[in-house]
């Protein structure tokens, strides 16, 4: 598939799963022991639809997609907000309502939430990009999630839940850290699967580093090689010939020297034969 069509297929996908975490975000559950919200099962998600992009990409990409996504899920918000206070029918029931109750959106954590949705992400792309300068890419995958699913874990909790128990807050966090790290190796393992393969070509210049370049470009890369190759035997072929005619020119001159000269010896010495 073309790099561009992943790359928006990604971001649909991590604006999908950005408005469904947010729907799920307030409902918490004990699982195994630990009281977490639901939305651990969607959410880290969007950590991996980031990876992809930066890695099919580049930084800006990944930065206009978390910006997309976040548009989206405000968008969404705001016309679901005038909806569902929009006086209804009298004939029809107010099935949204009931909707409402259900998800119970609250405007002030889907704010919270695109806040924290995007400081997480940035930083995860800030993480990344760091260590895969040193081709420490796995490392940059591992830090990158453990640090910004805790980021977002803090920041989301503690404005979400200001209302309640600190202690409650603080084991909520707890809980999500124990899951995140399970979601980590997920994520990391579904990454390496979908991630653009590339190739190492070591490239000749002033400094010889290796870059790591995609098929696409490797394959530009040699185009450009065999015509710059090309236009430089095209040169010397010139440049050989032209040697040629010149070094015709030159012996032509030196055998007419020769001959000018052996003209004025001869005279000479015929001048002299006179002269006796």
């Amino acid at each position: 598939m073309n790099k561009e069509f992943k790359k928006n297929f990604f971001t649909c996908l991590l604006a999908v799963l950005l408005v469904v975490s947010n729907l799920l975000c307030r409902k918490f559950t004990n699982f195994l022991g630990l009281n977490i919200g639901v939305d651990f099962i969607t959410f880290p998600f969007t950590f991996l639809c980031t990876l992809l992009i930066v890695n099919l990409g580049d930084k800006k990409d990944a930065y206009r997609s978390i910006l997309s996504a976040s548009v989206i899920q405000l968008l969404i918000t705001i016309s679901y907000t005038i909806a569902i206070n929009l006086e209804s029918h009298g004939l029809v029931s107010n099935e949204a309502m009931y909707i409402n109750e259900v998800f119970k959106v609250n405007q002030f954590n889907v704010l919270s939430s695109v806040l924290a949705f995007i400081l997480s992400h940035c930083l995860l792309i800030y993480i990344y990009d760091i260590f895969k300068r040193f081709n420490k890419e796995l490392s940059g995958v591992v830090v990158g999630l453990l640090a910004s699913l805790f980021l977002n874990s803090v920041i989301f909790l503690s404005l979400t839940l200001r209302e309640y128990d600190f202690m409650f807050i603080i084991d909520v966090l707890l809980g999500n850290v124990i899951i995140n790290i399970f979601m980590i190796i997920i994520i990391t393992l579904i990454f390496y699967l979908l991630k653009d393969k590339k190739e190492i070509v070591v490239i000749k210049e002033d400094s010889n580093e290796i870059k790591d370049l995609g098929i696409e470009e490797v394959i530009s890369n040699k185009t450009k090689v065999n015509k710059t190759s090309n236009k430089n035997k095209t040169n010397n072929k010139k440049n050989y010939c032209r040697n040629n005619n010149n070094n015709n020119k030159s012996s032509k001159a030196k055998s007419n020297v020769k001959k000018s000269e052996n003209k004025k010896s001869t005279s000479k010495k015929n001048v002299n034969k006179e002269n006796k």
